[in-house]
């Protein structure tokens, strides 16, 4: 009968210990996917406020904290648009200044690699001394225009980073 105890109690205390190391790697993978899930979020709010502030005169600047800030389809984006980008602030003289409003994570997929973010942005746009906008519209000159962002975010974890893959504009 000693000898039983002894086994039954020894392949308890293994039970035990197994189910503690489960446990253990359970909540360690909880707190990473939080971790993750967090700064998914961050990425893309980062991303927005970069976007939300682009001006004539720093331009170069704010073009490389967008491509810093990205990678695959919208990091190209960047690169291919830069010069047109750069032209189109310094002619206008555009000055853009915002603020974010919100972020928020719709989904992780891939593993957790990869998450859906919604961000909301408002800015306040100024053109130069002439006042003109973009298509050769007039506004009067020193009268900013407001307008609204709401992005659709999609966040890759590239090595212990998240970056920005697509920035698109929802209505």
């Amino acid at each position: 009968m000693g000898r039983a105890l002894m086994v039954g109690l020894t392949v308890l205390v293994a039970g035990l210990a197994a189910a503690a190391l489960w446990l253990g790697a359970a909540r360690n993978a909880a707190r990473q996917d939080e971790r993750d899930r967090q700064a998914a979020v961050r990425a893309a709010a980062v991303h927005a406020e970069a976007l939300l502030a682009l001006d004539h005169r720093t331009v170069d600047q704010d073009v490389a904290r967008l491509v810093a800030t990205s990678t695959g389809q919208a990091r190209d984006g960047y690169m291919k648009g830069r010069d047109a980008m750069r032209q189109e602030a310094l002619q206008r003289e555009v000055s853009q200044t915002g603020v974010l409003r919100a972020a928020g994570l719709v989904a992780m997929s891939d593993g957790g690699r990869s998450a859906e973010v919604l961000v909301v942005g408002d800015a306040l746009i100024r053109w130069g001394a002439d006042g003109k906008k973009r298509g050769g519209d007039s506004n009067a000159p020193g009268k900013p225009e407001e307008r609204a962002y709401r992005w659709r975010m999609e966040v890759a974890k590239v090595g212990d980073r998240w970056l920005v893959s697509r920035a698109e504009l929802v209505q």
